[in-house]
């Protein structure tokens, strides 16, 4: 990742240098440029708008021009897009069609304006686009990190000889801990003391980490995850570390203790990444599969990758080693990838968590992505067969069904472009990301956009899952990637997503990292939590926010679903649910840590019904294989279901 930066920093400089010689010395030439759309002159919000130039030059011309958009009267502006072009004295050309979304960048309705350039000066005349408003509601998020009580810093981090920050994820994780209904918040910091804050309700959140008895033990915290990793009801805490993990188990009054060195669940002295838990041989016990990445190895910068751990759980808060059940890097790959993510979700419906890893494409050791099926307990790579061992820069895995055929889907963050892999249903995935508007390679003209933690959620309550990816440089260095704004694609009936970043709230342009979501004050709307590093602006110190939900609900309605396991583990982590409603069946699966990037969601289920007043029929395929199907659900309330014990 950070050598593919270089090269693209490297290009563009030696590109700049020669057009540099080629026009010391001599007039600039001349060259206008006419600015046409290749569709409509009007677009609703959130589509992108196409137009093309006609670019002529009396005295013949071969340089880049931009384009610049901006609302119309306004001083503010950016410039979205480029192109080489080159004709002759007295030649003209056309441009291939150029797109923009101007609610990328511009929260506003209205005109706004493209105008060509060339070295900062206009070429033509400006180019008139009217932005209606948007098909789908945009989803709004209210920045209340201080009002909540939740405003903590995270530092830069660094290692000896590195020029790179050695520690690109990070993340917190939501749950329960005290058990009041309320998701409360634990925020790794780095080489500082961690923070668990907990849900006060109206009156936000305390800080009650030492009372809570999670200081930590030195050492760099990641991440995390909250789990009940040994069955007894109350919500356990999994913090992911550079060097051996920590595990403390909740003593049923939300106090916990670190019981790592008896639990064989520390991982070795590994840059762990992120944790995700599942029961991958249904026997009721989590288990637990740990993501690494790699040290720092100066002078080259990133060393060899680390090796991933899948652990057995034993039901006790204990885990053995059963990472021989998955041959890792079958094929011509050799070592161990550098890897960010690990998803746990049943691709193919047979009832066994898959297992999907997500690797960072760089270094000596690099790796595709790795799909593992779930053949009973042992593992077989279907990588390639799948169309899913993806060679790219993925740092975030989300996990849902975006156009509602009853198969999970796959989201992936990337560099220069995010990819959404649709569920074919026969084993196979197949990116769309670029027919459905949700691939967003450009944050601006010659800056790839740089996504992290990818989730999906019904933030709009229409019944379609949007989809949510923080973003960020590498770091303040990076003069070619300066801060970034997250992405809000809001799905407009499975058919598209509409780019509504700016327009959503929840943009935050720093170095974002890992994302989890909540619905920390129980009003059935998703809200965010987004960990962000050293500010990418300035090389201060960043924070996290939190982004409550505030879009108007109006007269759409919604559902949330705890499980709570008998014969399967206590959290249901791996259970399927279907809400059927009128026209549609909506799928979801409990994830336990398999989304976002190095943190933990909240593991209670959402459901946005859209007008649905009733669920006809409430479907929970449970990891014991048991089906329980409730009727006649009512909505706008946290439904706890129980499985059977016969």
């Amino acid at each position: 990742m950070i050598r593919s930066l270089r090269l693209i920093v490297l290009v563009t400089a030696v590109s700049l240098c020669a057009v540099g010689a080629a026009t010391a010395g001599r007039a600039a030439p001349t060259v206008s440029a006419t600015l046409a759309p290749t569709g409509a002159a009007s677009i609703s919000q959130g589509k992108p708008f196409s137009f093309a130039a006609s670019v002529s030059s009396p005295t013949g011309f071969a340089d880049d021009i931009e384009f610049r958009v901006g609302r119309a009267g306004s001083t503010t502006s950016i410039v979205s897009s480029r192109e080489y072009v080159s004709i002759g004295p007295g030649g003209m050309a056309q441009t291939k069609p150029q797109t923009l979304t101007t609610s990328q960048w511009f929260p506003q309705l209205g005109a706004f304006q493209i105008t060509p350039e060339y070295e900062g000066a206009a070429i033509g005349p400006p180019l008139t686009v009217t932005v209606t408003a948007p098909q789908a509601q945009t989803p709004k998020f209210a920045d209340v990190t201080a009002k909540a009580h939740v405003l903590t810093s995270v530092p830069a981090s660094s290692a000896p000889g590195c020029d790179w920050d050695p520690h690109f994820a990070g993340g917190g994780a939501w749950g329960d801990v005290n058990g009041d209904g309320r998701p409360d918040l634990f925020v790794a910091r780095g080489n500082q003391p961690a923070t668990l804050y907990v849900n006060l309700g109206a009156r936000g959140f305390r800080d009650e980490t030492a009372a809570r008895g999670v200081t930590g033990g030195g050492g760099f915290e990641i991440g995390a995850v909250v789990a009940d990793v040994n069955n007894d009801g109350h919500p356990d805490l999994y913090v992911v570390r550079d060097g051996p993990n920590l595990l403390y188990l909740n003593d049923g009054k939300g106090h916990f203790k670190d019981v790592t060195a008896r639990s064989g669940a520390a991982g070795g002295p590994y840059q762990h990444t992120s944790a995700s838990f599942a029961d991958y041989d249904s026997d009721g016990k989590l288990d637990l599969y740990l993501t690494t990445y790699a040290e720092c190895a100066p002078p080259s910068g990133i060393g060899a990758g680390e090796p991933d751990q899948l652990l057995h759980g034993n039901g006790d808060g204990t885990f053995t080693d059963a990472t021989s059940l998955i041959q890792h890097r079958v094929g011509p790959i050799s070592g161990d990838g550098l890897g960010f993510q690990s998803a746990w979700f049943d691709y193919n419906g047979d009832g066994r968590q898959d297992l999907y890893v997500a690797d960072d494409w760089i270094g000596s050791s690099r790796d595709y992505n790795r799909l593992w099926r779930n053949d009973g307990g042992r593992f077989t790579d279907v990588s390639a067969a799948s169309g899913t061992a993806f060679a790219m820069n993925t740092m975030g895995i989300g996990v849902g069904d975006f156009n509602r055929d009853g198969r999970l889907d796959l989201a992936l963050s990337n560099i220069a472009g995010n990819r959404l892999l649709r569920n074919n249903g026969n084993g196979t995935f197949t990116d769309v990301a670029d027919q459905m508007n949700a691939k967003v390679s450009q944050q601006e003209s010659g800056r790839f956009s740089i996504t992290w933690g990818t989730l999906f959620g019904d933030f709009n309550l229409d019944g379609w899952e949007d989809l949510y990816l923080s973003a960020g440089s590498l770091n303040p260095g990076f003069a070619a990637n300066p801060a970034q704004e997250n992405q809000t694609l809001v799905n407009f009936g499975g058919r598209t997503f509409l780019d509504l970043s700016a327009a959503s709230g929840a943009g935050d342009e720093d170095k974002s990292r890992g994302v989890a979501t909540a619905d920390y004050d129980r009003d059935g709307r998703l809200d965010l939590f987004v960990f962000d590093q050293v500010g990418a602006a300035n090389g201060q110190n960043g924070h996290p926010h939190l982004f409550r939900n505030v879009t108007p609900r109006g007269k759409k309605h919604w559902l949330e679903v705890n499980t709570v396991g008998t014969r399967s583990n206590r959290d249901g982590c791996g259970a399927r649910i279907v809400a059927a409603i009128k026209g549609a069946r909506l799928l979801r699966e409990v994830l336990c840590g398999s989304e976002g990037l190095s943190g933990g969601s909240d593991k209670v289920v959402h459901f946005g019904l859209g007008r649905s007043r009733l669920v006809r029929t409430l479907t929970v395929t449970w990891p014991s294989g048991l089906r329980q199907v409730l009727r006649n659900v009512k909505t706008d309330r946290l439904l706890k279901i129980v499985e059977p014990k016969v």
